[in-house]
């Protein structure tokens, strides 16, 4: 033993030092592995039970039949048998999810139900044009004129006439059916046609305050009469003339922090009763027949968001029966069906607090469509707008439009402008 000590020392003496220097690395990497072994010998070899079946070690292939199964479709057509479940989507309004089609993928603006009730008109604001959709996205030139840098359109009852507003602050009243055009006062605002489309009303706002007055004119400009002054209070005044040719507006003012008084204004300068309002944010649309008014208003009680009402709103009735309707939407968010008994109305899901002060925070909330018989008050869900594949979560409608035979709502999306139609027969 010591003989073979004493071989191993003159062995190693007589390695050079790059020599020396490989032994002893590979001295320590044997220790290394030694020591690694029995570290695992040790703690971690008595983890693995007795008897546990170790699958696969050997390197052999696993039996096919022990594979989990795997549908043969490698020519991307769905089985026969597979059990795939697609979202349910009505073709016809019914209550539930209904296909919203897009029939025009492009900013459609100022749109109309057009005079035959069927179709739409709409301001293309590229080729500074008037057009008409139908039903199915076919789009038809309304006229060969155009109109550069419009921002308003007040389109006539009868969708042949329009008052349209210029960038440059100009105001024309455009005949399509005549191809005529007729400049108006720039300091006309606000304007609104007679239920017969042979007058406009408007308000009409000079620099001078004692000047400001809402009136009436003839459709060409001609024949302007002020129907009562506004002063300081322009503000307060709405010019929407109403389909009974009754009222050409209302005033409102606030009597305290959280309610208006409402006051139509007649036609030949009478103010008819008033009647209260519990709410903010007053806004409104005449019935067809004139008789109601559906308003909407927003309080704290509403999280700041539009509440719709109803209320009586033509000669001694004015201000009866004030209710209301149990939806929690704009009233710039509705329209009315051809024959007048009904109101379609987008009403946001789970809205944003605040959405009557900011409307714009709804732009990207879905909504669902209710029906409200104006003559029991009573709604009904009849559609949740949803597209092709099954989603709901679409854009917010800003404008509606039901055909006169109540076939077809048509509405635009509040962001992009598409125009999208939903079956309701």
């Amino acid at each position: 033993m010591r003989n073979l000590i004493e071989r191993i020392q003159r062995w190693i003496d007589g390695l050079s030092d790059t020599q020396k220097r490989l032994v002893l690395a590979a001295i320590l990497l044997v220790a290394a592995l030694i020591i690694g072994f029995i570290i695992y010998w040790i703690f971690f070899r008595s983890l693995i039970g007795p008897g546990e079946e170790k699958v696969n070690i050997n390197g052999q292939l696993v039996n096919v039949s022990q594979l989990p199964q795997i549908i043969d479709n490698f020519n991307g057509v769905i089985p026969e048998n597979a059990n795939i479940t697609l979202p349910q989507v009505d073709a016809v309004a019914n209550g539930g999810n209904t296909l919203s089609q897009v029939i025009y993928g492009n900013d459609a603006e100022a749109v109309t139900l057009s005079k035959d009730g069927k179709n739409l008109q709409y301001y293309d604001p590229i080729t500074d044009q008037f057009y008409t959709i139908d039903e199915n996205g076919n789009v038809t030139l309304l006229d060969e004129q155009k109109f550069p840098g419009v921002i308003d359109v007040t389109w006539s009852n009868e969708a042949d006439k329009a008052v349209l507003e210029l960038e440059d602050g100009f105001k024309v009243l455009y005949d399509f059916t005549q191809d005529k055009q007729y400049t108006l006062n720039k300091d006309m605002n606000e304007f609104d046609f007679a239920p017969n489309d042979n007058q406009i009303s408007f308000k009409f706002t000079p620099t001078n305050k004692e000047d400001r007055w809402l009136g009436v004119a003839n459709t060409d400009g001609s024949g302007a009469v002020g129907i009562e002054p506004l002063g300081e209070y322009q503000d307060s005044v709405n010019a929407q003339w109403s389909p009974s040719g009754q009222s050409v507006g209302v005033m409102y003012e606030y009597v305290d922090g959280q309610r208006q008084r409402v006051v139509p204004l007649g036609f030949k300068g009478e103010n008819f009763k008033q009647f209260l309002v519990d709410g903010r944010g007053f806004d409104y649309r005449w019935t067809s027949d004139g008789k109601q008014m559906l308003y909407s208003v927003y309080s704290a009680n509403s999280n700041y968001n539009d509440s719709l009402y109803l209320v009586d709103a033509y000669g001694d009735e004015i201000g009866n029966n004030n209710r209301a309707v149990g939806l929690n939407t704009s009233v710039d968010k509705c329209t009315f069906s051809g024959n007048g008994d009904a109101a379609y109305c987008a009403v946001p899901v789970d809205p944003a607090t605040g959405g009557g002060i900011a409307p714009a925070i709804l732009n990207e909330t879905a909504h669902d469509i209710y029906k409200v018989n104006l003559v029991t008050g009573q709604t009904e869900k009849i559609a949740t707008p949803t597209d092709a594949s099954g989603a709901t979560d679409l854009e917010a409608p800003s404008t509606l439009v039901v055909s006169d035979d109540g076939n077809v709502l048509y509405y635009r999306e509040a962001v992009t402008g598409n125009l999208r139609r939903i079956l309701l027969k």
